[in-house]
């Protein structure tokens, strides 16, 4: 059984002086706080608990409950009549990332943390940073998509994460940094030695507004907590912060998509030429050798040797739900499941999984749109299914509070060449029979793209979290298909 990590201990007095609190004594000003949570029902004994005001509710609200299970102290924004000693500051959220940093005893002091953020590639290239790291003798971790609720877990949860990982000797942690995450403090007081710019497009706006609010979040990852940034420069976005991390890190790397050459693709993966070094993966698709060439280009600024890289990059694997195979060499079909839930990243998917056809193959694109999120992203994805697949499926995906007919219909007035019916277009709210429907009727040799959910294992239905894994629907109807042909 594992142990889990213990914090530092860290006086109330010390820890108000580090993130610049006040104290307010109830009887002893010499506590000392074991822990952090904003979380009341995830209090240990000797924690400090934060008191976050949400979106939905108000963390003071639960101080009597968090210090009932052992909480030692309180982080306020305002003086509550309690028995233990508080730390009152402006406001909380923002404080949370300095104490979290502080209680964890600041971990990326004892190892290498890098970050990766952008709006596309975040999980595939802070994966093949890990393979080329291991490839290259270095133990590394990855915190993201993958592992939670949240790309970027809440700095309580992600420092604890980043101390256990340099307490168990791990020479490298890898984080992908959202846009939120930024924007609401959760890497605060966090050091990067390198963080990696990916690319930027329509997103999050629900948000954020507006690009230039969501490209501001972004751009925070290299506002001095960064020393080594290393950006994608064929990005417009990216030339822009190439500029700006200039003045704000030590060095800035540039990097471009084309940076590997001679790319060739196929089912088996893709190679390329990069540096003049021949590399080949596993990744599937076109738009991987820009998530090669990023993980690659960060690698080399950390300084592993070109070499060493180049043959690291074979090490790199598909990553679940991003361009991930579902069928097997026995099918008859290509299946792949991917993340893709926004315009430009359902387009480069879907180019992407074109080459991996033969010329007379049709390509099948099923996704949808998540409910109670960014409306102005539905009709560009119907654009973008429109430019590129032969056969659309349009389905359910995470509708929330949303009927999903609703938005299936501004998802359709953006597929201009086509209408429901026509043999191009179907309409199929129910997600596992859109599922069936494809790879049922598509033709040998077809390529199917299963958009917009990628890892998740549940459907959001109103407020209930109703199981669902695109993988596991496609593979059982995959081996009906199998079944129908012997």
């Amino acid at each position: 059984m594992n142990t889990p990590p213990a914090p530092m201990a860290v006086s109330i007095r010390r820890l108000a002086a580090e993130i610049g609190g006040r104290v307010v004594a109830a009887s002893d000003d010499t506590t000392i706080v074991r822990g952090i949570s904003h979380d009341s029902r995830l209090i240990e004994t000797g924690a400090l608990f934060c008191c976050v005001i949400g979106q939905n509710d108000d963390g003071h609200r639960f101080a009597d409950d968090a210090v009932a299970a052992g909480a030692a102290a309180v982080l306020t924004s305002r003086e509550l009549e309690l028995d233990v000693p508080q730390i009152v500051v402006p406001n909380v959220r923002t404080a949370m990332g300095p104490a979290s940093a502080a209680v964890w005893n600041h971990p990326w002091r004892r190892c290498t943390l890098v970050g990766v953020t952008g709006t596309a590639g975040k999980t595939t290239v802070s994966h093949a940073i890990r393979a080329i790291a291991q490839s290259c003798g270095l133990s590394c971790e990855v915190i993201g998509t993958l592992d939670g609720p949240h790309t970027t877990p809440e700095a309580p949860e992600l420092y604890r994460h980043i101390d256990a990982a340099a307490n168990a000797g791990t020479a490298m942690v890898v984080v992908e940094v959202s846009s939120h995450a930024l924007d609401l403090g959760r890497v605060d007081s966090a050091r990067f030695a390198a963080s990696v710019f990916t690319n930027l497009s329509h997103e999050h706006l629900d948000y954020h507004g507006t690009m230039e609010e969501y490209f501001a979040a972004k751009a925070r990852l290299f506002d001095g907590r960064t020393a080594t940034a290393v950006i994608n420069s064929a990005d417009p976005w990216g030339r822009t912060l190439a500029e700006l991390a200039a003045g704000t890190t030590d060095s800035v790397v540039e990097w471009q998509p084309d940076d590997v050459a001679e790319v060739t693709v196929s089912e088996r993966g893709l190679s390329g030429v990069w540096r003049g070094r021949r590399v080949r993966c596993d990744l599937l698709g076109r738009v991987n050798s820009a998530n090669v060439a990023a993980a690659a280009a960060t690698a080399s600024a950390l300084g592993m040797d070109d070499e060493a890289v180049a043959s690291g990059i074979s090490a790199i694997a598909p990553v679940r739900g991003r361009l991930w195979p579902v069928s097997v060499p026995d099918d008859d079909i290509c299946v792949l499941i991917d993340f893709a839930h926004k315009p430009d990243a359902l387009g480069a998917a879907l180019a992407s999984a074109r080459e991996l056809g033969k010329p007379e193959s049709r390509l099948w694109a099923i996704f949808g749109a998540g409910g109670d999120r960014d409306r102005t992203k539905r009709a560009p994805m119907g654009a973008a299914a429109d430019r590129h697949a032969d056969v659309v499926v349009l389905t359910s995906d995470n509708p929330r509070g949303e009927d999903p007919a609703r938005i299936i219909d501004t998802i359709v007035a953006g597929v201009g060449s086509r209408r429901p019916g026509d043999g191009r277009l179907h309409v199929e709210p129910d997600r596992a029979e859109a599922i069936s429907l494809a790879v049922q009727h598509a033709d040998p040799g077809d390529v199917v793209v299963i958009a917009g959910k990628g890892h998740e294992k549940v459907q959001l239905i109103g407020d209930r979290a109703v199981p669902f894994d695109d993988a596991e629907v496609a593979a059982r109807h995959l081996r009906r298909r199998r079944s129908s042909r012997q």
